[in-house]
């Protein structure tokens, strides 16, 4: 095993690129583990790093959320359903680019008819052409310093678009990494022997770095030149690193790549290691943003009625994608949480709940509930 503690080879993975000696029962006691400070390796001066495909399904649902966020206002268009579903499926050429990639293919097989009903249902809450009220599907202004632009939603108040984009987060993005790219078949050891032919990287290689791929982060996160350039869960870990979870940047880049080195090294106890890292902290980060929603959600919190609408819709569709990280699956390592408490908050806050009449007693139990999913503590 690792001669130095991995948060130990975190804490120091600062210069341009740091060597640490381990012992492993694949490689020489003398063999360095060299961590570079970007997410870049090379093998004879070429890259070895693609994750060409995780970056198209980005822009793909960066696209999606971005149409359906036109009918946020009051006489917007109606949202095409069918539109919706082509770029969902890449069909029909929804895009001004040309992606060969879709993101129904990768989404969690059981749930893409989830989405779609739901792609239905924000289509036809897209029709109402009034301002939203408790039982009234529509754009809720309640509060906005403009009369026609807040967020649509249903008629419980339920904001549609974000249990898509952040579902889909989850489903897709979340999904793939933790039960495909790391599972127990993709990180064999077997797949790290050859190169994939044609290529610069083995198969093991070329998993892992989808996985980073679908985190979203730019290769020098968290540097503070390119932090603009983070998109979606490394946009929201980066929100996660200040106050209460300072240091999450550095902790899960650096996990990203220690586990990446020691694939390239072979030392799968340091791979492994790293990759647990990985997987703690990116579930920390889905849970603890949901909690801050939820905070976001109380009328204490002094927001307006659309604002606190607004989070509590972001909370359930984060708190769905904590579903896809699962005991029982395919992934290196199961979930450090119980999803069983996810769910008990779900039951309070969730698809069928009208937001209008949610208590702030409600939702403090709902934060207990996320609270308790996880080792005590951990969710602040």
């Amino acid at each position: 095993m690792i001669s130095t503690p991995l948060k130990q080879l975190i804490g120091l993975a600062l210069c341009t690129s740091v060597s640490f000696t381990f012992s492993s029962c694949n490689q020489d006691d003398d063999d360095q583990l060299e961590i570079p400070t970007t997410y870049e390796f090379s093998r004879d001066g070429s890259s070895t790093v693609d994750f060409s495909g995780q970056t198209e399904r980005l822009d793909m649902l960066a696209q999606l959320s971005t149409y359906l966020k036109t009918s946020n206002t009051v006489g917007a268009p109606a949202l095409n359903e069918n539109t919706l579903k082509d770029m969902f499926r890449n069909e029909n050429t929804p895009f001004q680019v040309a992606y060969g990639k879709n993101l129904i293919s990768k989404c969690f097989g059981p749930d893409t008819t989830f989405f779609l009903e739901a792609i239905e249902a924000a289509a036809l809450a897209s029709q109402a052409q009034v301002t939203a009220s408790e039982g009234i599907a529509g754009v809720l202004v309640e509060g906005s310093n403009n009369p026609l632009q807040g967020y649509r939603v249903n008629e419980n108040g339920l904001e549609l678009i974000q249990v898509i984009e952040k579902g889909l987060m989850g489903a897709v993005f979340y999904y793939q990494a933790m039960e495909v790219y790391l599972s127990q078949e993709r990180m064999a050891d077997l797949g790290n022997d050859d190169l994939v032919a044609g290529k610069n990287y083995t198969n093991m290689e070329h998993y892992f770095d989808e996985a980073f791929g679908y985190f979203g982060a730019p290769i020098d996160f968290p540097s503070t030149i390119s932090l603009e350039d983070a998109r979606f869960w490394a946009t929201y870990c980066n929100r996660r690193n200040g106050g209460l979870y300072n240091g999450i940047n550095d902790e899960i880049s650096n996990a990203f790549r220690t586990a990446r080195a020691a694939i390239v090294a072979k030392d799968y106890e340091a791979r492994d290691e790293a990759i647990q890292v990985v997987m703690d902290k990116w579930s920390i980060v889905i849970a603890s943003t949901v909690v801050d929603y939820f905070n976001q959600g109380l009328t204490a919190s002094g927001n307006a009625e659309y604002v606190r609408h607004h989070a509590l819709s972001e909370a359930v569709g984060f708190m769905l994608g904590l579903k896809y990280h699962f005991s029982g699956g395919n992934s290196k390592f199961p979930p450090r949480y119980a999803f069983s408490h996810v769910e008990q908050a779900l039951d309070i806050v969730g698809m069928n709940t009208n937001f209008y009449t949610l208590t702030d007693a409600d939702l403090e139990e709902a934060i207990g509930h996320i609270k308790m999913a996880f080792p005590s503590g951990e969710i602040k």
